[in-house]
């Protein structure tokens, strides 16, 4: 009997050797995550330019809103874009996930009515920011811009597959959030307009994004 197992062998070791192979692969990176933009200076329409300073007034950081999508933001600057002297803007968001992951916290919103299932995903908001070059003093508003339509745009990651929703009272007519997200990634998210009132949804990525930079007033 021992010897009719024997022909069995190297099969076996074959499939051991290509699972070994397949846990041990590395993940491959997504393309859409390498983000190439461009600093703009605009007036708060973003749509009016407005002067630009010299690329030596200011520095931008790229920390994140963990577990919130509003608020002050609670991780280290660990995404390393690549600035041109032509304001030119390149970000390899694959290269920082694994900091990002372990920075990432419980979803505790702070708008009242928003929820996320299942409870325990998890986000993060990516929330640049123009700082002094010398100083943690902003020197103006940075937003995502999407460069066809010059909409706002949130950046935003979320740990699996996720719907975030609610509704918001304001004085003039509700604010939604429908926010499905089918998979673990990033995901953009804009402002869209109706009758019934304005819906946050996630958007199909851009085909190019300006980081713009706007007056604190």
């Amino acid at each position: 009997m021992s010897g009719s197992a024997r022909p069995w062998l190297p099969a076996l070791a074959a499939l051991a050797m290509l699972a070994g192979c397949s846990r041990q692969a590395p993940v491959s990176p997504h393309a859409e995550w390498v983000i190439h933009s461009r600093i703009v200076f605009l007036m708060q329409d973003l749509t009016t330019a407005r002067a630009a300073l010299p690329l030596s007034q200011f520095r931008l950081v790229f920390p994140y809103i963990a577990g919130d999508l509003y608020g002050a933001p609670t991780t280290g600057d660990f995404v390393q874009p690549v600035l041109g002297a032509d304001y030119r803007l390149d970000m390899d968001l694959n290269a920082s996930l694994p900091a990002l992951l372990v920075s990432l916290e419980p979803t505790d919103f702070s708008l009242p009515n928003l929820t996320i299932e299942p409870s325990q995903a998890r986000i993060a908001r990516l929330a640049p920011m123009a700082l002094e070059p010398d100083g943690i003093e902003q020197v103006g508003r940075v937003e995502w811009v999407d460069s066809a339509t010059r909409q706002p745009l949130m950046l935003l990651y979320v740990d699996r597959a996720a719907r975030l929703s609610g509704e918001i009272d304001t004085a003039e007519k509700p604010l939604r959030y429908d926010l499905r997200m089918a998979a673990p990634g990033y995901y953009w998210v804009a402002r869209q307009t109706s009758q019934d009132g304005d819906i946050y949804r996630v958007v199909p990525w851009p085909s190019q994004v300006l980081l713009a930079i706007t007056p604190l007033k």
